[in-house]
């Protein structure tokens, strides 16, 4: 019998086998997702500042605690990561209008169309490959990733 390499005979080769296919085409892709994304206009960042600026597009703002235990940091390492971003011009720190002890981490104008111009390359990147599958292949291979990714521990970040 000739081995398939998308349906093996043997079903234990598929559990032995999955998780390396599984990791193998993931870091494929991300890898080519990242390629010189991180880097736009002469600017450089970091994937977990990168992280920290996809937080913030989703809550609009929140304090320097908040982003730490969403990151798993200490606030002193945060407040370290985001003057960074401060002196990027991507985010600011604005006082809270109702509690003036309180400072917001938000994003500018400027670390919105920056998060806008990165995730429109990875769409460039993704299209021409998702492409080869169905709308509604597309549609399950994300809703499969999300349960992976959710069944796993991922959170969000």
């Amino acid at each position: 019998m000739s081995y398939d390499h998308h349906h093996p005979a043997d079903p234990s080769a598929v559990s032995s086998e999955l998780p390396e296919r599984f990791l193998s085409a993931f870091w494929r892709i991300h890898r080519r997702l990242r390629a010189g994304t991180l880097s736009q206009d002469g600017h450089q960042i970091t994937r977990v500042q990168w992280l920290i600026l996809r937080q913030l597009k989703r809550t609009e703002q929140c304090t320097i605690g908040q982003l730490a235990d969403r990151m798993e940091v200490r606030p002193s390492t945060m407040s370290q990561m985001l003057d960074r971003l401060e002196r990027e011009r991507w985010v600011e720190r604005v006082t809270s209008s109702e509690d003036s002890r309180v400072r917001l981490i938000r994003l500018t104008d400027s670390g919105r169309g920056f998060i806008r111009s990165v995730e429109g390359l990875w769409r460039d990147r993704l299209s021409p490959a998702l492409a080869v599958l169905t709308p509604q292949e597309q549609a399950t291979l994300v809703d499969l990733l999300a349960r992976v990714a959710q069944a796993s521990g991922g959170s969000g970040v």
